[in-house]
């Protein structure tokens, strides 16, 4: 009799080869030499990810990225950038201008050019920089209303014209000039000042100094502030508002400290466009343009597009800063935690003020490592940063410690490395609900996933494959779920087409909405109204083949077209199956009974019925391709796409097409923690015990050429399809004798697999 040696958790994801004898490390008895098409879940187990569900072909297929844009948790999009475009994606379908039509504005980035974008969100406002271009703005509107505009730096307010200064009257004697402007100011949640006007001099009377003011008024101005330079020196400090176009100095004392804006555009013209941009501490931050790769710019406190000053500096002014660095290492990312992260080229900086906040004054940066970012914008995890690693080639996160009071980050690339050498990390995303789950796009179009737990140190490396080449992503909040939206490269028919898609939720209701095909389309005949009932009547015997009446209510469903259509009417646990023969009304076919009708459905009105498709049509962009079908909860054989259909072997309620893909699973070599190591010892697995949840069928055996198929043990009723298996479930398998005491697990079919534990049943002999 063997002994059980169980694995009960797969935490530690896909290990690298080089570290499949390191049975010290406390990962390997949590590791697995494998995992492909499967994701480890934040408490251990695994799963067999979901399909993609096709949502609708990027512009002429050419190339695109995927951005996120989120306004609240009901109001999520995903945007197609293309070449010199943006289309517009929400809750799995393409928004249109008219129908057919997707909805597109005109933008003026280049295909080659997408992956270099950079953008920060605040409420509906998009901010977007590319170093070719000058910084703009996406503003939303409405689900097909979106304004691209280039950002002004400099205030909307205009500056009063025509000011004017007279001397105070009822004066004698000597006299002395004083000068004046005056600034406009639009009392918004953040007031917007203009900047100021032409300044007017007046000859003063010394025994009754001061001046009376007047200047054109502003449109839409709320006040005016004045500014006052009794000194002669160019510095005019503020002396009042004023509520309409006039104003008298009584000899007001010049606040010095508080002076007019100045204008500042550090962007305009090439060379100065940023490449890096974010919000900390209510200033808009942008860094890193081709003439100042090292600089970083912060806007005015709350005015997130004056990038003034005052003479002298006043704390809520504009902030510029340089990096001094050995090489000349290019901002590009700015990231909000406790303080400004600001990621380089060559390492990572870290950009704060004072415990008061950050001003022109207190603004400093130091740095924390060296290891440098890629220009894929980095994901926050809760109070953690990760980033791809300078020349993409691998992940690291930064996070604040109290131990050290400073940032320290650790390289999650470090035991999965296998992944990662060679290739680059071109896009990425975190799809937080349910699973916690970094999404990453390799360049040979891999997808890589990372299931990320920081405060529970889970870090789990997990790889997936599609018939074609991943080359962008998106998370967005859908529901009380992220969805993940997927750019994908197909051959169809020897033409590359480059398709949107959406990956299926994972929840699983039943196993007629499980969903686990690629690029795949859902036929659902059911019904979703419950005012919409049909009912069978005018049966005797209630057996095949008689013939009785259908009628609706609620709803008027049939015409002569109808006859051959098949429904299916089911009551609990009671189905019954029928096909239309003849016309009588929109309300009333008749129909013949193709099984014994339950007591339940004779005479019942019921709203649980479904129309049942024998053949399926829309698939055109899967011409020529073999796909998986799951119709009613069953496997169906392999079906070839011809002229966008395919047909079944008998009529459905709900049928899944698309692309089949295979889930694998292996473990690693047997080995007992703390005991004498039997990694050179022969073994010979008799059986595989599987502690399964939500599951059906797979295949499992010592190594993929040696394989035993665990299937589901009865149907609870004829009608229904097999049911889902929860719980430990065993297989025997071959005995072999050899070294490697492996299990390997494979889900060929388009049917969930959950995984909690595996328990081979080993007995160890001595060295071969």
């Amino acid at each position: 009799m063997g002994t059980s040696v169980i694995q009960p958790s797969f935490a530690a994801g896909e290990l690298a080869p080089s570290l499949q004898a390191r049975v010290d490390l406390a990962r390997y008895q949590t590791g697995l030499k494998l995992c492909h098409n499967f994701f480890v879940m934040p408490y251990g187990g695994v799963r067999n990810r979901a399909g993609t569900v096709f949502v609708h072909e990027s512009k002429a297929s050419g190339v695109a990225r995927l951005i996120p844009f989120e306004f609240n948790d009901e109001q999520t999009y995903v945007l197609e950038f293309g070449n010199l475009y943006m289309r517009v994606y929400k809750d799995g379908g393409i928004v249109e201008a008219s129908p057919g039509v997707p909805y597109e504005i005109a933008t003026p980035y280049a295909a080659t050019q997408l992956f270099e974008l950079n953008y920060t969100q605040s409420a509906d406002v998009l901010t977007i920089v590319h170093p070719a271009h000058a910084p703009r703005s996406l503003s939303r509107l409405d689900h097909d209303d979106w304004t691209l505009s280039t950002i002004s730096f400099v205030p909307s307010t205009s500056a009063p014209a025509g000011l004017s200064a007279s001397a105070r009257t009822g004066g004698s004697g000597a006299t002395t000039s004083y000068r004046y402007v005056v600034t406009a100011v639009v009392d918004n949640e953040v007031p917007d000042e203009s900047l100021p006007s032409a300044s007017a001099a007046v000859a003063s009377w010394d025994s009754l100094p001061g001046g009376v003011l007047t200047w054109t008024a502003v449109a839409g101005a709320d006040y005016y502030n004045v500014y006052k330079d009794n000194a002669g020196s160019g510095i005019y400090g503020y002396i009042g508002r004023a509520s309409t176009n006039t104003f008298t100095d009584i000899n007001i004392a010049a606040t010095k400290t508080d002076t007019p804006p100045n204008a500042a555009n550090p962007f305009a013209g090439a060379g100065n466009y940023p490449g890096a941009v974010g919000y900390y501490q209510q200033r808009l931050c942008f860094a890193g343009s081709d003439n100042g790769p090292q600089t970083v710019w912060m806007s005015k406190t709350g005015n997130f597009h004056n990038f003034g000053y005052a003479t002298p500096t006043k704390d809520d002014d504009a902030v510029t800063m340089t990096i001094a660095s050995r090489q000349v290492h290019r901002f590009r990312h700015l990231l909000p935690l406790r303080q400004l992260l600001g990621l380089t080229s060559g390492g990572e900086w870290v950009i704060e003020g004072s415990e008061a906040g950050l001003t022109p004054k207190s603004v400093r940066a130091n740095v924390q490592s060296y290891n440098g970012c890629a220009k894929i914008p980095p994901i926050v995890v809760n109070d953690s940063a990760i980033y791809v690693q300078a020349r993409g080639a691998g992940v690291a996160s930064l996070a604040y410690t109290f131990e050290s009071d400073g940032f320290s980050g650790d390289d999650l690339t470090k035991f999965a490395p296998h992944l990662f050498r060679g290739y680059q990390i071109v896009d990425w995303a975190f799809q937080q609900a349910p699973d916690r789950l970094v999404w990453c796009v390799r360049n040979d179009g891999a997808l890589l996933g990372m299931t990320f737990l920081p405060e529970e140190q889970l870090i789990a490396w997990h790889r997936h494959s599609t018939d074609g080449f991943v080359e962008s992503v998106a998370s967005v909040a859908e529901g009380d779920e992220d969805a993940l939206y997927l750019l994908v490269r197909r051959t169809i028919g020897g033409a590359t087409m480059r398709y949107v898609e959406r990956m299926a939720s994972r929840r699983i209701t039943g196993m007629e909405d499980a969903y686990f095909v690629d690029c795949g389309l859902t036929y659902d005949g059911r019904n979703t109204s419950d005012s919409a009932l049909l009912t069978l009547s005018g049966g005797s015997s209630w057996l095949h083949p008689e013939v009785v009446t259908l009628t609706a209510s609620g709803h008027a469903p049939f015409s002569s077209g109808s006859v051959g259509n098949r429904y299916r009417l089911r009551a609990g646990s009671d189905l019954v199956r029928i096909e239309v023969t003849g016309y009588d009304s929109s309300s009333r076919v008749s129909v013949k009974l193709l099984e014994a009708c339950p007591a339940s459905l004779r005479g019942t009105a019921v709203a649980d019925w479904a129309l049942l498709a024998g053949s399926l049509s829309g698939l055109s962009h899967l011409e020529g391709k073999s796909v998986a079908v799951l119709a009613d909860g069953d496997v169906h054989p392999p079906r070839t796409v011809a002229g966008g259909s395919i047909s079944l072997q008998s009529p459905a309620a709900v049928a899944h097409v698309g692309l089949p893909y295979t889930a694998e699973l292996e473990t690693l070599e047997i080995d007992f923690p703390g005991q004498e190591t039997v990694l050179d010892k022969r073994k010979a697995i008799h059986s595989i015990t599987a502690v399964l949840e939500d599951s059906r069928n797979f295949w499992a055996g010592r190594d993929s050429t040696h394989l035993y198929e665990q299937k589901a043990p009865y149907r609870v009723n004829y009608n229904d399809p097999l049911a889902l298996q929860s719980g430990v479930s065993e297989l025997k398998i071959s005995t072999q004798w050899d070294e490697a005491g492996r299990i390997y697990l494979r889900q060929p079919d388009p049917l969930p697999l959950t995984v909690l534990a595996l328990i081979p049943e080993v007995t160890i002999s001595g060295k071969g």
